[in-house]
């Protein structure tokens, strides 16, 4: 069996919810990527993977840092050393925002490191490896740019746009499979959207939605073996009740709260000559996110039960967020001194938020059908506290008879 190493969206530079690490000289967020990035190249190193799949976006961005630069680097680095060929596949968040400048990924190629590939065009590449051939399809991030250059697709609306990119992918696909050698194992590694995934808690499906989207049925009726998949955070296998593994290994870092109960990790899989696939999510140690949700009610001790709620979650090292539901009389005796003790556990408290039940004033109302409606609108206004705008309320209601008063003139005292 030849064993190989699937990993996607580290997105280093995502600094969410930390702080200056004095130790390291990095954010404190920075230092929590970094640790599940290595951790995943040891496993990789020690389960002697043949070769590795990147399925795109190693940076939070085109223009990483120096420092972000270095982090990622010296991981691929270690990948190259150890002898195990490394397919890099340019993400979105890799790509350039204009035509002609460079990946993120480029430098890899430029300098020209062993057992290192590059994928920033569609393209078929052929490994060798100790236990024999290995063919892969790298497909990346498909850019709008070589559409929106040129003059005649200008003025095309997205929806036009993804249309002829999808169409495009496809057939580039297609043609690609078409130059594979049957004999012998064949993956796809893409950055893509394919309809039918799962997006993650933290994803943008506004934006995602613009995203050219490729049916999960195209993959599942090809020759391939293995579908390596990066850009949705949530990992995935979109084929579940077929024998082509068609997988999304998910980010390996939690982006935000929106992610805070999934798993994050990586894939080691392996494959035999015949192109029998099996397969392994890895979950990584990463930082905990919770959300406490705390409803005090009916206790003439708050602050005990707002630190009971507390206490029910393991807080040690989590970055957390609180939201509180309380009565207005009860809010004045919470010891927020005790609370912040109870929390001490924590690695960051991002907010504490509330929602205070206010009393109300149990105002009953007197609106009947007998009334004229400027005495039943001042019977509403009164119930709702809505004194401040009862003026201009009474001004629009007259304004508004009126205009039925001379359509109905106009009309010939005809009902409409």
């Amino acid at each position: 069996m030849i064993k190989f190493l699937h990993f996607a969206d580290i997105h280093l530079g995502v600094e969410n919810y930390g702080r200056f690490d004095s130790k390291s000289g990095l954010h404190s967020r920075l230092n929590d990527f970094i640790k599940s990035l290595t951790t995943a190249i040891d496993i990789a190193i020690e389960e002697k993977v043949d070769f590795a799949l990147f399925c795109g976006d190693a940076y939070k961005n085109n223009s990483p840092s120096p420092t972000h630069q270095r982090e990622f680097a010296s991981q691929i680095y270690r990948l190259s050393k150890a002898g195990i060929s490394t397919i890099l596949i340019n993400g979105n968040h890799d790509n350039p925002l204009t035509y002609g400048r460079a990946s993120a990924l480029d430098i890899f190629q430029t300098l020209n490191i062993p057992n290192i590939h590059v994928v920033i065009e569609p393209g078929l590449i052929n490994l060798q490896t100790v236990k024999g051939p290995i063919q892969v399809i790298g497909i990346p991030w498909p850019t709008r740019n070589q559409y929106l250059e040129k003059d005649e697709y200008r003025n095309d609306d997205t929806d036009v746009i993804n249309k002829k990119i999808k169409k495009r992918l496809m057939k580039t696909i297609t043609d690609l499979i078409a130059k594979l050698d049957l004999r012998y194992p064949k993956i796809l590694a893409a950055h893509l959207t394919v309809a039918e995934a799962l997006f993650s808690g933290s994803e943008n499906y506004a934006v995602i939605g613009n995203d050219p989207v490729i049916p999960v049925q195209f993959f599942i009726d090809s020759p391939l073996d293995y579908i390596a998949l990066g850009h949705i955070h949530r990992y995935q296998n979109l084929n579940l009740s077929g024998k082509l593994p068609v997988i999304y290994s998910g980010s390996m870092e939690r982006i935000n709260f929106g992610e805070e109960k999934e798993d994050k990790g990586f894939c080691i899989a392996s494959i035999d000559k015949k192109g029998k696939v099996e397969y392994e999510f890895i979950s990584l140690p990463t930082r905990k996110m919770l959300t406490i949700e705390v409803k005090i009610i009916g206790t003439d001790n708050p602050t005990d039960r707002f630190i009971k709620e507390i206490e029910k979650y393991d807080l040690k090292d989590a970055i957390i967020r609180i939201h509180y539901e309380i009565s207005e009389d009860q809010e004045e005796k919470l010891d927020f001194r005790k609370i912040n003790e109870a929390l001490r556990e924590a690695f960051l408290v991002t907010g504490i938020t509330r929602n205070v039940q206010r009393k109300s004033s149990n105002r009953r109302s007197s609106l009947s059908e007998e009334m004229d409606i400027f005495s039943a609108l001042s019977e509403y206004v009164q119930l709702h506290d809505w004194q401040s705008w009862e003026k201009e309320l009474k001004e629009y209601t007259h304004n508004l008879q009126q205009e039925l008063k001379d359509t109905d003139e106009s009309l010939g005292g005809y009902e409409i």
